[in-house]
C-alpha cells in the first residue's frame, strides 16, 4: 500500500491528469484530503478532469481548504520542476523527506516493513537508471510490468540471511543452504501418487496411456499403456522424492532431528525385520521392499533396521500421554448453606475476589526512556498509572505544520544539528553557519527553526575536551535507536515478574583507539549546577549504558552529559549509575 502511494504521486508528476492516481494521493497520508474535502474540489468543476479541479477550486475556496489545495500544488510543481534535474533515486528519496512519509509509515504496525518496502523502491529506481532506459514515464511502466508479472517485487525482507532465528521452509526452498540443527518434521506423510489416478496418463518415451471405457457394455479398464506408464512414473516419483529426502537429510551441520507419527511402532518394525529378511539382497535394501513403503520415515527406519547405525541414529519413541498431559485441578466448591437466609460469607468472597495478575494489566507493555526516567524521578505510583505517564513520544510529520516551536522542540533541533556534524572537520562559525544553510536548502530544517540552532553553544562544545576525544576515537556513531526490556519492579515495587519494552535513542558514543567505549548524551535544560542534570538523567544513562553493553558486549567505561546551557562536560560516575 505504501509502495503504491509513492507510484500513484510519481504517475501524476508524470501525468497530472490521471484522475485515479491524484485522488488516491490526495486521500493518502501525503495529501491528507478527507472524502468530503475532495467532494467540495470536484463541485468546483465537475466537467473537467480532477487536475483542473483542483486549479479552479485555489481561486474559488476560501479558508483552510483553499491554502491546503495551494500548498499541495505547490508541492506538484516543485517535485515536478526536480524530475527534470534529479534522478529518479534522489527525487523518490527528496518526495520520502518532504513529506515525511518515510518516517510515518515507520510508526505503523509492521512500520519497519513498510519502511523496507519503500527502501525497496528506492533500491529499484538506482538499479533501473544503471541500465539505458530512462525517465519517469518509463519506470512507472517498468513497475507495473513488473506487478502484472508478480516478478521480484515482492514484499522487502527485513531479516538477513545470518540473522539468528528459525527459519520455516519447504525442502525445494533448503537446497544450497546449511544450518546448524535441522528438524524434518511430518516424515510419516505418504508421497503424493494421485496423478497415477487419472483417466489419462503422459508419459514422454511412452506416450499416452488412456482409460479403456466401453459404452456398450458400460466398462472401463485400464490399458496396457496406462498400467506401464504407471509404474513407470511411480518410479520416477518414488526416486524424485528420495532425491528430495537427500536434500533434507545433508541440510544440518550439526544435528538432525526427523520427527513422524505411527499407530504402533513396535508393530510397525516388526513387520519391517521380517520383510527385510525375506528381501534379502546382501548388506543394501531390496528396491522391491523400498517400492512397498512410499514415506520418508519408513525409509528411514528400513536403513536404521538394515544397518548397524546406533552411533549416528538415536531412535526416541513417545507415547501419545507422554506429549499430551492433562493437567488435573482440584476444584473446591463450597455450596450456599440454605439453612441461613442469605449466604453472606460466599458473596463477599465472590465480590471481594480479586484477579492475581492485575499489575500486569495496569503496566505499559512499552514506553520511551524518557517516560521511565519520568515516571521513576516523579515517584509515580502503580495505582495513579495513566495513560498521560506512559505515552510513547509522538513524532509529528514534516508535512503537518507546527504553529508554535515548544522547547523540546528547540532541543531536538540541536541534537538534529550535531548529528550532521562530521568530528572528522575543524569548523569555525562560518563554517557553522554553511552547515545550516544546507539544512535549509535540504528542507532538513525550516528557516523559522533554523534560527533556533544556536550555532555558539555547538561551536563552544566543538572546541571542548570531550569533543576532542570524540575527534580521536577510531569509531563514532550518531542517533543510534534501540529497544531494550527491564524490569518494571526498577520503576514500581509492587511489579515484581513484570518487564517492560523500552525504546529509546542513544545521542553518541565513541570508541578509543584501545577500545574504551565512550557514551555521550546532550542536554539542552535550563540549570544551575551540573549535579542536577546527573540527578535528573542518572536513570536514563543507565538505561543506555545497560543497551550499549549488551548490543556490543564490551563495558562502557566513560559516560558523560554535556551542558549547551552551561557549556560544559560533565562525567558520570559509573558506579551511581
Amino acid at each position: 500500500m505504501e509502495i503504491q502511494t509513492i507510484i500513484s504521486l510519481l504517475k501524476i508528476l508524470d501525468n497530472p491528469i490521471d484522475d485515479i492516481s491524484l485522488v488516491s494521493v490526495l486521500r493518502s497520508e501525503i495529501g491528507t484530503f478527507s472524502d468530503n474535502e475532495i467532494v467540495q474540489i470536484r463541485l468546483c468543476d465537475r466537467n473537467s478532469n480532477f487536475y483542473d479541479s483542483l486549479n479552479i477550486a485555489k481561486e474559488k475556496l476560501d479558508g483552510n481548504l483553499k491554502n491546503k489545495v495551494i500548498n499541495f500544488l505547490k508541492k506538484l510543481d516543485m517535485w515536478k520542476e526536480e524530475s527534470d534535474y534529479l534522478s529518479l533515486a534522489e527525487l523518490i528519496w527528496k518526495i520520502y523527506v518532504d513529506t515525511g512519509f518515510y518516517n510515518y509509515v515507520g510508526l505503523m504496525p509492521n512500520g519497519n516493513l513498510k519502511q523496507a518496502n519503500l527502501k525497496m523502491l528506492f533500491e529499484r529506481a538506482k538499479d533501473y537508471e544503471k541500465t539505458n532506459f530512462k525517465g519517469l514515464f518509463n519506470f512507472i511502466r517498468f513497475i507495473e510490468k513488473l506487478k502484472i508479472g508478480n516478478s521480484d517485487m515482492s514484499a522487502a525482507k527485513v531479516i538477513g540471511e545470518n540473522e539468528n532465528v528459525v527459519r520455516i521452509m519447504s525442502i525445494h526452498k533448503s537446497k544450497g543452504l546449511e544450518f546448524p540443527i535441522v528438524f524434518l518434521c511430518s516424515t510419516s506423510k505418504k508421497i503424493n501418487l494421485q496423478d497415477l489416478n487419472s483417466n489419462l496418463l503422459l508419459h514422454e518415451e511412452i506416450g499416452i496411456g488412456p482409460q479403456y471405457i466401453n459404452y456398450e457394455k458400460m466398462i472401463e479398464y485400464s490399458t496396457s499403456a496406462k498400467d506401464a506408464i504407471k509404474i513407470i512414473s511411480k518410479e520416477e516419483s518414488i526416486s524424485e522424492e528420495m532425491r528430495v529426502l537427500y536434500v533434507a537429510l545433508t541440510r544440518a551441520k550439526e544435528k538432525l532431528i526427523i520427527t513422524g507419527t505411527v499407530k504402533d511402532y513396535q508393530k510397525e518394525q516388526d513387520k519391517k525385520k521380517e520383510l527385510l529378511k525375506i528381501y534379502k539382497n546382501k548388506d543394501k535394501i531390496n528396491p522391491i521392499l523400498l517400492k512397498k513403503y512410499i514415506s520418508y520415515l519408513d525409509w528411514i527406519e528400513l536403513v536404521a533396521l538394515n544397518n548397524k547405525l546406533d552411533n549416528l541414529i538415536t531412535i526416541n519413541v513417545y507415547s501419545k500421554n507422554k506429549i499430551v498431559q492433562k493437567e488435573e485441578k482440584e476444584i473446591n466448591i463450597r455450596e450456599f448453606d440454605f439453612e441461613k437466609v442469605t449466604d453472606f460469607e460466599k458473596y463477599e468472597e465472590e465480590l471481594n475476589w480479586k484477579y492475581d495478575k492485575k499489575i500486569a494489566t495496569e503496566l505499559p507493555i512499552k514506553s520511551t526512556v524518557s517516560k521511565v526516567k519520568e515516571m521513576k524521578n516523579d515517584l509515580i505510583l502503580l495505582d495513579e498509572l495513566s495513560n498521560k505517564d506512559i505515552e510513547l513520544n509522538l513524532v509529528t510529520p514534516n508535512f503537518i505544520e507546527m504553529e508554535k516551536i515548544t522547547s523540546a522542540r528547540k532541543g531536538t533541533l540541536m541534537h538534529l544539528f550535531l548529528q550532521n556534524i562530521d568530528f572528522n572537520l575543524e569548523y569555525n562559525i562560518a563554517e557553522l553557519e554553511k552547515l545550516k544553510e544546507t539544512l535549509i536548502m535540504k528542507k532538513i530544517v525550516s528557516d523559522e527553526e533554523a534560527e533556533f540552532i544556536n550555532l555558539e553553544k555547538i561551536h563552544m562544545f566543538l572546541k571542548s575536551d570531550l569533543a576532542n576525544k570524540i575527534r580521536k576515537a577510531k569509531l563514532v556513531e550518531k542517533e543510534k535507536a534501540f529497544c531494550k526490556k527491564i524490569m518494571a519492579n526498577e520503576i514500581f515495587e509492587d511489579a515484581k515478574d513484570e518487564t517492560i519494552l523500552v525504546q529509546g535513542i542513544i545521542d553518541l558514543y565513541a570508541v578509543t583507539e584501545n577500545n574504551e567505549i565512550i557514551l555521550v548524551d546532550y542536554k539542552t535544560d535550563f540549570v544551575e549546577y551540573e549535579n542536577i542534570l546527573i540527578g535528573k538523567y542518572s536513570n536514563q544513562l543507565k538505561i543506555y549504558k545497560q543497551a550499549l553493553e549488551e548490543a556490543l558486549n564490551k563495558k562502557v567505561t566513560q559516560v558523560y552529559i554535556y551542558s549547551m546551557y552551561l557549556n560544559k562536560e560533565i562525567a558520570v560516575d559509573l558506579n551511581y549509575l
